[in-house]
Parts: structure tokens; sequence; C-alpha cells
């Protein structure tokens, strides 16, 4: 998408090693018209497949989330990280690490939410190594779900969560590919 590989190339900063800070318009200050052109985007390249339902975790996710879930006609259900409020008793879990935090989580999603009859997309602002994703794939065997595919925005080619999903056989499609970071510049395919 070529809107996105603009913005990422004019507005991104990196931040330490390969670390991408795409903040000021995908996962913290959101701008919803390029998120919107975004979701259509994603949601076609799965035209045709029977979704039910687009999966991702909280927190980065769930706006990209909404609005492929807006484009197919499906709802879109997150993985909470933290236990606050009330979430019902029953749910799939999955543990996670994330390495660009540091620090390990349990992705929880209630039992009422996904179910055996359920295709699931999942959805993702930025994929890197992949514990995200395969925590979201535990989640959906653990349902006995099935998974048409994953979609991100951002895909770092320089790390291999999007080459693990495939040799899993599943279908990865990126909006933008990140090659590598070099000399302070971020180098797209």
């Amino acid at each position: 998408m070529e809107e996105l590989k603009r913005r990422i190339l004019s507005q991104a900063l990196i931040g330490e090693g390969d670390m991408i800070q795409v903040d000021m318009f995908l996962n913290h200050c959101v701008d919803p018209a390029l998120l919107q052109r975004m979701g259509r985007t994603l949601a076609g390249r799965f035209k045709g497949e029977k979704i039910t339902k687009v999966l991702t975790a909280e927190s980065s996710g769930i706006a990209l989330s909404c609005f492929v879930a807006l484009a197919l006609d499906v709802p879109a259900v997150y993985a909470k990280k933290f236990q606050t409020g009330y979430i019902d008793p029953l749910v799939y879990s999955a543990e996670i690490h994330s390495f660009a935090q540091e620090k390990s989580y349990t992705l929880r999603v209630s039992q009422k939410y996904l179910s055996e009859d359920d295709a699931v997309l999942l959805v993702d602002d930025i994929l890197s190594n992949g514990q995200t994703l395969l925590g979201l794939l535990e989640l959906t065997a653990k349902a006995h779900a099935s998974v048409a595919g994953v979609a991100v925005a951002i895909e770092k080619a320089m790390r291999d969560g999007a080459g693990l999903l495939r040799r899993m056989d599943l279908r990865v499609e990126s909006l933008a590919v990140v090659e590598g970071v070099q000399d302070g510049r971020i180098l797209l395919a």
C-alpha cells in the first residue's frame, strides 16, 4: 500500500536497534481515514474467504482490526492482556512474550466469542517476531476455530515472524514490508 509506505518513510521514527515507531498515525495517535483505507485493502485481499471474526491482541492492533472487521462486515474480537474489570471466567488463554517490551503476557478471550464455527482472520499492526500472532493462533486452536489467514499493516522482514507463520502454511498479507534499518533510514521492499 503506497500511502502507508509514504507515511512510514516520512513520519516513522527509528528507536533502538530496528524498532520502528509509527505511533503518530497507526497505534497511538490514529489517523482514522488512513486506517479505514488500510482496513478495506486488507479485507479486499481476503475477499471470497468465509471469515466470521477478526481477532487481534490488546492494544495496538485494535484500531486496525476494527476497520478490517467493518470492511468484512464481521465482529472484531480482541484478546485481553490485562485482567481489568469483568472478564468472563471461561476463557481461552495463551502465554506470549513481547521482545519489544521485554515482558510476558497472558492473552485471554472469552469462550463465548470464539467457537469451532468461526473462521478467523488474525490482524495486527506490526509483525516482527510473531509471538503475539502465535498466541492468537493458540487461542483459535483451543476454540477449534479455523484460521483464514494473517493480515498486518507492517511486516518486519528482518525478523522471522512472517517466515515462521508462512512455514506453518498460513497466508500472511502485509501492507508494507520493512527490509531493514540502515544508517538511520528505513528500507522498504
